[in-house]
């Protein structure tokens, strides 16, 4: 997952983790434990986050390219 994109979309948008988590009925400590990596969303979650933020490409946050999976175990 590419958290600094979701975290820009978030700004972009206005939204702060408490409002966010809110608008997605779940707890911030449970928003915070997905966005950091520490538990995965759901794709109807995933799905309800693309909605909220209006992520015109999902694929750019929630997936990484090769390349990008690489860099990270080099």
């Amino acid at each position: 997952m590419q958290i600094n994109k979701l975290k820009a979309k978030m700004t972009e948008r206005g939204y702060t983790q408490k409002r966010l988590a809110s608008n997605m009925g779940i707890s911030i400590q449970t928003l915070n434990s997905k966005i950091n990596g520490k538990a995965t969303f759901s794709l109807d979650e995933a799905v309800l986050l693309t909605k909220i933020l209006s992520i015109e490409n999902p694929l750019e946050i929630f997936f990484e390219s090769s390349s990008q999976k690489c860099n990270k175990r080099n």
